[in-house]
């Protein structure tokens, strides 16, 4: 009886398993919540995050904010964001929606998921 008990356990853990497998795959959109603000410095709007250079800088991000000190200080770095934000009117809503000034972008990035990701001083 014994035997029988764990037989039966194993073969209700193996169908668990491949059921969840099953609904991974199925499973339409990712449970990640991409539009919230943290710590009021990062903003997404349609696929564009705004990120404030001054919210980078901590222990934690020290190399990105040192890296993009460097980019704010180039004016090749910002005139290529001026261009990207010329060209693209989702980036130029999402920096209004902020209250952001065109001249204080200086960095554009295409992220991971397609979503730019504009810095700002």
């Amino acid at each position: 009886m014994n035997s029988a008990v764990k037989l039966a356990l194993a073969g209700a853990m193996s169908i668990a398993s491949v059921s969840g497998v099953a609904f991974a795959q199925t499973a339409a959109e990712p449970t990640v919540d991409t539009t919230t603000t943290t710590n009021s410095t990062t903003m997404a709007t349609e696929g564009v995050s705004v990120v404030r250079l001054d919210s980078l800088d901590n222990d934690q991000n020290r190399t990105e904010h040192t890296r993009l000190t460097q980019l704010s200080n180039s004016s090749e770095s910002m005139t290529e964001a001026q261009a990207q934000i010329s060209a693209d009117p989702a980036i130029a809503q999402a920096i209004e929606a902020e209250s952001v000034q065109v001249s204080n972008v200086f960095h554009v990035e295409t992220a991971a998921n397609g979503g730019k990701i504009v810095y700002v001083k």
